[in-house]
């Protein structure tokens, strides 16, 4: 197994365009891999040592490629350090998907490493293709916002709130008989025990999924 470490950082510009390649590529080191991941985005992914200060490293290439590319609102995001290709390859995807996650949620003009996500870490840094697979196949008819609204919005209450119908019932201003059946009916279409803590996970897990890539594509 190779003992090199990379570091990957992603950069998200909204007005930076063609000058952030141009950026990025002049502020990594000279044998980093500077890709275009998104039409804004891109991330370099380079080798480092083993004492490297992760958050520290993107924050000194965020003020730099700010700068270069005249973006006081650039938004950057770290993984690693990773060991081998294959830590490479994940670390890339990471920096991606999160820096694409937190510039719609407060990551705009600062650096975010992907440890910070809090439980989105748990759903991220694998390809959004299977993350949508896994979220369909858990949530089932529920996937459809559009005809279950009502019942996503209660299932993510009651998840919230730790079971607590009445919990759910004051936030939502609805009657715990309306609560109730709307929960019945979330078990009879997803299939899941709301009374197993295993299939309550799988559920959160799920919605979490659901929303980062709904921030993701924004």
């Amino acid at each position: 197994m190779s003992d090199t470490r990379y570091l990957a950082i992603a950069f998200s510009s909204r007005i930076a365009n063609g000058h952030l390649r141009t950026a990025v590529t002049a502020a990594a080191p000279a044998d980093a891999r500077v890709v275009r991941t998104r039409s804004d985005v891109v991330a370099a992914v380079f080798e480092v040592d083993e004492d490297i200060d992760a958050r520290s490293e993107g924050e000194r290439l965020r003020r730099r490629v700010s700068k270069d590319a005249e973006d006081d609102q650039l938004s950057v995001a770290v993984s690693g350090p990773k060991r081998g290709a294959t830590g490479a390859h994940l670390a890339l995807l990471q920096a991606e998907q999160a820096v694409s996650l937190v510039r719609t949620n407060g990551g705009k003009a600062k650096t975010t490493h992907f440890e910070d996500l809090g439980p989105y870490r748990f759903v991220l840094g694998q390809p959004e293709s299977d993350i949508e697979a896994f979220a369909e196949r858990v949530l089932g008819p529920l996937a459809d916002d559009d005809r279950y609204a009502d019942l996503v919005r209660t299932l993510e209450a009651y998840l919230k709130l730790h079971g607590s119908v009445n919990g759910v019932a004051r936030e939502l201003y609805l009657h715990r008989n309306t609560v109730r059946q709307r929960l019945r009916r979330i078990g009879q279409l997803t299939g899941a025990k709301l009374s197993s803590a295993d299939d309550r996970l799988a559920l959160h897990l799920a919605l979490l999924g659901r929303q980062a890539l709904e921030r993701i594509a924004s």
